[in-house]
């Protein structure tokens, strides 16, 4: 049964990373990020943290993620509200909460990280916007797969 397991994890794992690749390569050329492809990420997001953490952990992945989404989605109302401009797109926000649903900490580490590295691009390039999918998944893919061990202690879980 473990050995199924595994390769139900491995498959989910490359189908999440097809779909991360797919999702940033239309971040850059439309600046979106398709409902479709999210449904389809969260899904694949869902079947691989129910395969890999208990239910309490999955269940709080989940709170997490619920808790991203809101806290993300009020400040940028807000934003959009005082500034007339928009700020975080809402597939950037969409997308978070769907790292979340893997490792809660590594994904806003890698929102954190992106936006940083967003803001200095900007900077140097005197650019207004750029699309911010094209570095956050990198980011989470680089702290997910680097420094699980971090993740795994930090979460209470154990990470891809």
């Amino acid at each position: 049964m473990e050995g199924v397991r595994g390769i139900v994890v491995f498959a989910l794992v490359g189908v999440f990373a097809a779909s991360m690749i797919a999702a940033a390569a239309i971040d850059v050329r439309s600046r979106r990020f398709p409902n479709i492809l999210a449904a389809f990420m969260s899904l694949v997001a869902v079947g691989l943290a129910w395969s890999l953490y208990s239910a309490p952990v999955f269940f709080t992945h989940v709170c997490c993620s619920i808790a991203f989404l809101c806290v993300l989605v009020g400040f940028e109302l807000v934003w959009r509200r005082a500034s007339g401009r928009s700020g975080l797109g809402m597939g950037d926000v969409k997308a978070l909460a769907i790292l979340a649903l893997l490792s809660p900490l590594a994904a806003f580490a890698a929102f954190c990280i992106s936006i940083l590295l967003l803001s200095i691009i900007c900077l140097v390039r005197r650019l207004e916007s750029l699309p911010l999918l094209p570095l956050l998944l990198p980011a989470f893919a680089f702290l997910v797969v680097i420094c699980p061990s971090v993740w795994s202690r930090l979460d209470g879980s154990m990470v891809f």
